[in-house]
C-alpha cells in the first residue's frame, strides 16, 4: 500500500514553465497515474491543473519580472517545487542559455544540461533537434525532460524545432509535451527589451505561406534587442534543399528590419559569423549529440568556429547591453562578444 501510494505522487515529467509572459505563465506536467492535481503559489493562489496525468496550470495576472515560487500538488501531497521568472516588463537585468542539437541522452547532454543549469538562466532557448534520433512520444523523457529536470524547475522554456525532432509524426509529440505561444510552431516572445521571434525551418516559408507572413509581421515590430531562432542555418551545405528559401525569403527581412543576432542548429560545432549585412549568425549545435566536423565547409560570411566540444551560449543582457559568451563543458569560454542596442 506504501509504495503504491507512492507511485501514485511521483511525478515522470516536469513541472516545466512555459510560454512566460509579463503577465501569464503555463506550469506542465506528468504524474505516474491518473490524479487530481493543482499548483499553488506562495501567496496561497491555486490554480487547478486538471485530471489525468499530463497536467497543465494556466497562471494569470502575474506582476512583470516578479519571481515565482510555486508547489505543485495533488489531493495527496506535495508532488514538487519550482520557481520562474514572469518576464520584466522594461530593460532590466536577465540571464538566458541557447543550445541546440542535443536531445541525445547521452552523457554530454547530461555534461551541458549541467553548465547551463549552473548558470540559473532565466530561460532556456533551444535551436532544435531536440530529440534523437526522432522526436516520439516515448524518447522525450530521455532526451528532454529527464536531462534537463533541474533546469526546468527554474527556468522558462522557449523551444524550436528541428529536422529529427519532425521524423516523428510531423513533430507532434513534442508539440503535444510542450506548451508554447503562437502555434508552437513559430512564435514570438519578449523578455525585457529583447523580442525573440522563433520560425520553424523545417515548415515553408514560400511567398504567401502562413509562416512567412507571421515571420514579416513578428521580425518587423520594434524592440530594442531583436534576435530570431530556427534549426536551420540559411547558408551551404548546412541547410542543404531548405537553405534557398530562407535565403530567399527570410534573410532579407532579418536585414531589413534590424534583428542583430540569428540564433541556428543543425550544423554540429559552434559557429559566429561576421556581420552579415548588420546581422550575426550564430550556430550552436553542440549539445549532446554527436558532434561534425563540416563547419569547416560552412559558407556563413567569415565565420568564427568552435569545433570537437560540447557547450552552449550564454547571453546576459543588462539595460542596453549583451554579453554573449559561448562556453564549454570544460569550463573554458571559447568565444566571447558584445552588442549594444539604441
Amino acid at each position: 500500500m506504501i509504495a503504491e501510494a507512492v507511485a501514485a505522487l511521483a511525478l515522470t515529467r516536469g513541472p516545466v514553465a512555459e510560454s512566460v509572459t509579463r503577465r501569464s505563465a503555463v506550469i506542465s506536467f506528468r504524474t505516474a497515474a491518473p490524479d487530481h492535481s493543482f499548483v499553488t503559489l506562495r501567496n496561497g493562489a491555486r490554480v487547478d491543473a486538471g485530471t489525468g496525468v499530463d497536467h497543465v496550470a494556466r497562471l494569470t495576472r502575474l506582476t512583470p519580472g516578479r519571481h515565482y515560487t510555486y508547489t505543485v500538488r495533488t489531493d495527496g501531497g506535495v508532488l514538487a517545487e519550482g520557481r520562474f521568472r514572469a518576464a520584466p516588463a522594461r530593460a532590466a537585468r536577465f540571464t538566458f542559455a541557447v543550445v541546440g542539437d542535443f536531445g541525445s541522452g547521452t552523457q554530454n547532454e547530461t555534461a551541458v544540461a549541467s553548465l547551463i543549469e549552473s548558470w540559473h538562466p532565466d530561460f532556456v532557448l533551444t535551436v532544435g533537434d531536440n530529440a534523437y534520433p526522432l522526436g516520439s512520444a516515448g524518447l522525450l523523457d530521455r532526451d528532454i525532460f529527464g536531462p534537463y529536470a533541474a533546469i526546468m524547475r527554474e527556468s522558462a522554456w522557449f523551444p524550436a524545432l528541428g529536422n529529427h525532432d519532425v521524423k516523428e509524426n510531423d513533430g507532434k509529440p513534442e508539440l503535444e509535451a510542450f506548451h508554447s505561444l503562437g502555434n508552437e510552431r513559430w512564435y514570438r516572445f519578449t523578455w525585457g527589451n529583447a523580442a525573440v521571434v522563433v520560425l520553424d525551418s523545417n515548415v515553408s516559408v514560400a511567398p504567401g505561406s502562413p509562416q512567412l507572413r507571421f515571420a514579416r509581421r513578428s521580425l518587423a515590430l520594434s524592440s530594442c534587442f531583436r534576435f530570431a531562432a530556427w534549426h536551420h542555418p540559411p547558408w551551404e551545405p548546412a541547410g542543404r534543399s531548405l537553405s534557398p528559401g530562407l535565403r530567399r525569403n527570410i534573410v532579407p527581412l532579418v536585414e531589413k528590419d534590424g534583428t542583430q543576432v540569428v540564433f541556428e542548429g543543425h550544423l554540429h560545432a559552434y559557429a559566429r559569423s561576421r556581420p552579415h549585412h548588420g546581422v550575426l549568425y550564430v550556430a550552436v549545435g553542440t549539445g549532446g549529440a554527436d558532434l561534425d566536423n563540416d563547419a569547416g565547409d560552412l559558407t556563413i560570411p567569415s565565420a568564427r568556429v568552435v569545433q570537437g566540444q560540447f557547450g552552449a551560449l550564454r547571453v546576459d543582457v543588462a539595460g542596453r547591453a549583451a554579453r554573449f559568451r559561448y562556453q564549454t563543458v570544460d569550463g573554458i569560454v571559447r568565444d566571447d562578444f558584445r552588442l549594444k542596442c539604441s
